[in-house]
């Protein structure tokens, strides 16, 4: 999940989808790979005492935290702020996290990377080991002003590093169609990225903050919820779009 403009909605999506999935069965792993450590938050685990980073620089295994049945978290934790220092002379640096998930990854049917809102190292090493790219935006025009600089990092990926990368889907977040700018901004990202565009869109919704600020997702809080089923739609479009069997 990745767009360097922060604030998109992309670690509320990794954590509503994810869960969504896990709901219907699939196993899911979400990676909080943000020195912010968002994700972490929201599930009620702000500094763990071992995060991804302590994973990378070979001090421990990947730390897994169990959320819910099907649903797990490698969390994080502000040291991964060092990652691009750590790392700046080290060869094969964009493939740390890959070697990682490679111990792992038979156990998941979906893997989750929430990125940081940067195109740095961390950012690099997502791409380098992800099967698809989604992209959120919040149909604003800033939000578009970064999309060559994403797409130009993709395809440097796809030529030097990992040439199965993709882009899987572009959605919108924090989307109210009674604004006339959100619309026009919807029609110029459809006639920019065709079929990649999601139909469903996510509006702006109390219960995701209430939810996250309680360490649960939106739909454990109130699956009531406009935000929980919007998300449980596109949980749905994700499976027609790229099915997966349970493993």
């Amino acid at each position: 999940m990745a767009n360097h403009k922060g604030g998109v909605g992309k670690t509320t999506s990794v954590q509503n989808l994810a869960a969504g999935l896990a709901r219907r069965g699939y196993r899911a792993l979400m990676v909080d790979f943000d020195p912010q450590s968002n994700l972490s938050d929201a599930f009620g685990c702000a500094d763990p005492e071992i995060g991804i980073y302590d994973a990378m620089i070979g001090e421990a295994a990947t730390p897994i935290v169990t959320i819910s049945e099907n649903l797990d978290l490698v969390p994080s934790h502000i040291g991964l702020a060092n990652a691009d220092i750590q790392f700046s002379t080290k060869i094969g640096r964009e493939k740390i996290l890959d070697g990682l998930l490679n111990k792992i990854r038979d156990n998941y049917d979906y893997i989750f990377i929430d990125c940081p809102p940067s195109l740095g190292l961390l950012t690099i090493n997502a791409f380098s080991t992800a099967n698809e790219i989604y992209i959120p935006l919040d149909a604003e025009y800033f939000s578009m002003r970064g999309l060559d600089s994403l797409q130009e990092l993709i395809s440097e990926i796809q030529q030097h590093v990992n040439p199965n990368l993709k882009i899987g889907g572009v959605f919108f977040t924090k989307f109210d169609p009674r604004q006339t700018l959100k619309k026009d901004v919807e029609v110029i990202i459809r006639e920019r990225f065709g079929g990649l565009v999601y139909n469903t869109r996510i509006s702006n919704n109390v219960a995701v903050a209430e939810a996250q600020a309680q360490g649960i997702d939106v739909f454990e809080y109130n699956k009531r919820a406009k935000a929980a089923k919007e998300y449980d739609v596109m949980v749905e479009e994700m499976l027609s779009r790229y099915p997966v069997k349970v493993k």
